[in-house]
């Protein structure tokens, strides 16, 4: 499998990269839950911006100096995807535009949606300024069958050199294999890509991505962005003793 380097990480290389989430929706308690996210053992932190109830601009001036070093992941999660912004079409797409413009973060997160052509214009948009892509998809109510997820990553990849992302809703053991095998199958056929399968039920799938493939994992800093989140330290810990290179 092939690596994937934005950020100053390498993706796809040793364990899972874990990333915290931030979602506090002021700019005081986001600044408290940077600094909180900035002890714990993490590769990279995603802002949630969609939480997020004032000026992004002075909030992402904050979490740049208070993150740096480590990568910042900007996420706009539109309510079709599980997230609170209104935003769709066009309006999302000059939203990220403008936010490309602005700069001061490492990756943007680009939703896949019903229009792949969106997706790809923000992708080349992003490379054009140095920053790295995740075109993502949430399925919250099934998990599709094997090979409808696998294409899915492969038409991401397909737009251009990017983290392919999707988040699956399992109801049955055969769902969480099936989403584990298509992982496995996508990651060796275009590189690193990132999975889960959400709620209790998903929790494995946020642990053993170095066997799969899968080359990030969200984990719960203050709260939790997505349902099955685990928390930071657990999370790394399980990961370690689970590392295959030991």
């Amino acid at each position: 499998m092939n690596s994937f380097i934005s950020g100053g990480l390498r993706f796809g290389e040793g364990l899972p990269k874990i990333c915290v989430p931030l979602t506090e929706s002021h700019l005081a308690p986001l600044r408290r839950e940077a600094a909180f996210a900035r002890d714990l053992p993490a590769d990279l932190y995603e802002w949630r911006m969609d939480f997020f109830q004032e000026d992004t601009g002075f909030a992402l001036s904050a979490l740049e100096s208070t993150l740096s070093p480590k990568p910042l992941l900007c996420t706009l999660r539109t309510q079709g995807e599980g997230g609170h912004s209104t935003l769709s079409g066009a309006r999302y797409e000059e939203f990220l535009l403008a936010l490309l413009e602005r700069g001061g973060f490492q990756l943007l997160d680009i939703e896949l949606g019903s229009d792949p052509r969106r997706a790809a214009r923000l992708l080349h948009a992003a490379q054009k300024k140095g920053v790295g892509a995740v075109i993502s998809k949430h399925d919250f109510a099934r998990t599709p069958p094997e090979d409808e997820i696998i294409k899915t990553l492969t038409d991401m990849a397909a737009l251009g050199p990017c983290l392919p992302k999707y988040a699956v809703t399992p109801h049955t053991p055969e769902d969480v294999l099936t989403l584990l095998s298509a992982t496995y199958r996508a990651s060796q056929a275009v590189g690193p890509v990132i999975t889960m399968a959400m709620g209790p039920l998903g929790k494995v799938t946020r642990v053993c991505g170095q066997l799969f493939g899968s080359c990030v994992t969200f984990g719960a800093g203050q709260h939790a962005s997505a349902p099955g989140q685990m928390a930071v330290e657990d999370l790394w810990a399980v990961m370690e003793d689970l590392d295959i290179r030991s």
